[in-house]
């Protein structure tokens, strides 16, 4: 009876062990997708909010923001993070007529900027802004080398 219930426990556990390194890689994707779908969700609502603030006349205005990452083998979860933090800091631009945006200023808002995404700082560096209705900006990241200076 023993070996019965020994055999049908250790039976169990390799059945979850296996079940668990199955579905690693498709519970990590779900997860990614659905960071992916939160940071979309408040891009746009942020936008609606702005657009239905501004008068619906006006065809010449930012409408959307996007951010795109020259990193190839990013961390996506990262590059999520980061990229809701430079939504929050530029939202203010969402709304404003194209050619009243001051595009050094635009530029010097992310450009060297530092931001703490799950207790890391991460150096921005602008590479290319369009400044369009759809305004782009192309920015890589590096991990911020004072951080380790910082810390005893």
């Amino acid at each position: 009876m023993k070996r019965l219930l020994s055999a049908l426990l250790i039976g169990m556990l390799f059945g979850a062990v296996c079940m668990n390194l199955y579905l690693r890689q498709r519970l990590d994707e779900l997860y990614i997708s659905r960071e992916k779908l939160k940071v979309e969700l408040y891009e746009t609502t942020e936008r609606l909010k702005k657009l239905e603030s501004q008068d619906k006349q006006k065809q010449n205005v930012i409408r959307a923001i996007e951010i795109q990452f020259m990193k190839e083998n990013g961390d996506p979860l990262t590059e999520l993070a980061l990229e809701t933090a430079i939504l929050e800091l530029t939202q203010n631009l969402i709304g404003e007529e194209i050619e009243k945006v001051h595009h050094t200023l635009v530029i010097h808002l992310l450009d060297r900027r530092i931001l703490e995404v799950d207790g890391k700082r991460y150096q921005l560096q602008v590479k290319t802004i369009v400044i369009a209705p759809k305004m782009t900006f192309v920015l890589n990241y590096v991990a911020d080398p004072d951080a380790d200076a910082d810390q005893p």
